[in-house]
């Protein structure tokens, strides 16, 4: 064992919960009940299920180092933070509604909290992935019109993968499907997972590309400072997912396919110019680049981003101004966020009522076939 490499995963998860600790204060600060002007559609909220936590308990007797592992491990420890944050994890009941009703919050889209199923074994993600949805499944149908749902999915077996996605939406009745970013440092434009990004866009539902820590291999650089975990890895790490896509030429493959990016598109849009710019002058000079478009015009076309933990109107006015409104989804990231911050900055972000109303609920809705 690494010794080390195990304070260094603390310390990335460490990260990761100071920021999530910081969202706990502002519970404590006290942001208003929202009005009920708008129906609110938060589309990043986690959930967890007892095989989950199990595998997560079973792999930590024999692994010992990495941010996610770290993460987990602390999920099932005895920390004030975990008495906290695990039973609200595990709640997608009547106390998760009434938390809901009691923040202005319409209904959840809930996806199994990161690292999802994609630590495990092939066998043994594929089991808990199918075990969590069903799980999934059945809390919808108990409070119908409150939940929808993201269906877990082992990637690492692409195959059982498709024949999971097809059970999600055609006898589950789930919305889509989420995948926490990479696995096993592989990431889905590479050609073994396509039969994923096919099912996907035949079913004519999105992949949420979730965070998770860096691969191991990455990690070093972010090791100090508390850096690997949701201040700056995660967006490192998910941002690089999403521009593999972009730059991969699968969306000229799958034109259809919706990839959904949260924490405003973890950074992306920010780099539009110069990604573009530098394309076209690769492609001029030394004619590298085979897309049939700009790499824009994939990100404006085949991804959609949340304001899961972002709650800031500057960054929300200048994606508006890239992205288009009907690009923008709502999110809170419940329970590691504060549901009532997320409402408050969109309520009083000074943009058109008209995109308030497709980024609360319209643009859910349509991307996720929601009934209204």
């Amino acid at each position: 064992m690494n010794r080390r490499h195990v304070l260094g995963g603390l310390a990335g998860a460490l990260g990761a919960m100071a920021t999530l600790s910081a969202a706990g204060r502002t519970i404590e600060a006290g942001f208003p009940k929202p009005s009920s002007r708008y129906r609110r559609i938060a589309t990043e909220e986690a959930f967890a299920t007892p095989p989950q936590l199990d595998g997560f308990r079973d792999i930590g007797k024999f692994l010992a180092q990495g941010a996610d592992l770290s993460f987990t491990q602390i999920l099932l420890g005895d920390s004030d933070y975990a008495r906290d944050m695990t039973p609200r994890l595990l709640d997608i009941g009547a106390g998760r509604v009434a938390q809901m009703d009691a923040d202005g919050v319409d209904m959840q889209v809930l996806s199994l909290t990161s690292p999802g199923v994609q630590l495990f074994s092939p066998d043994t993600a594929v089991a808990i992935a199918r075990e969590s949805n069903d799980i999934l499944a059945d809390a919808i149908r108990k409070h119908p019109g409150r939940f929808a749902g993201l269906a877990a999915i082992a990637p690492h077996d692409a195959r059982r993968s498709v024949t999971e996605m097809d059970r999600a939406i055609n006898r589950l009745g789930l919305n889509g499907f989420i995948v926490n970013s990479h696995t096993n440092g592989e990431y889905l434009d590479e050609e073994k997972f396509w039969p994923i990004l096919e099912a996907a866009e035949a079913l004519d539902r999105p992949i949420y590309i979730h965070p998770r820590s860096l691969p191991e291999t990455s990690l070093a650089p972010f090791r100090p400072y508390g850096l690997a975990g949701a201040s700056w890895g995660y967006a490192v790490e998910t941002g690089t997912h999403g521009m593999r896509l972009l730059f991969s030429g699968v969306f000229d493959r799958f034109p259809n396919l919706k990839i959904i990016l949260g924490h405003m598109g973890e950074g992306i849009p920010y780099w539009v110019y110069r990604f573009d710019h530098m394309y076209a002058t690769a492609k001029r000079n030394w004619g590298t680049g085979s897309l049939k478009e700009a790499p824009s015009f994939y990100l404006k076309r085949n991804m959609l981003i949340t304001t899961s933990g972002m709650f800031s109107e500057p960054v929300l006015r200048y994606c508006l101004e890239v992205l288009g409104a009907d690009n923008i989804l709502w999110a809170a990231d419940y329970p590691y966020q504060d549901n009532r911050e997320a409402a408050a900055f969109l309520d009083a972000a000074r943009i058109p009522e008209a995109d308030k109303v497709k980024i609360y609920s319209g643009n859910a809705e349509r991307v996720f076939h929601i009934k209204t």
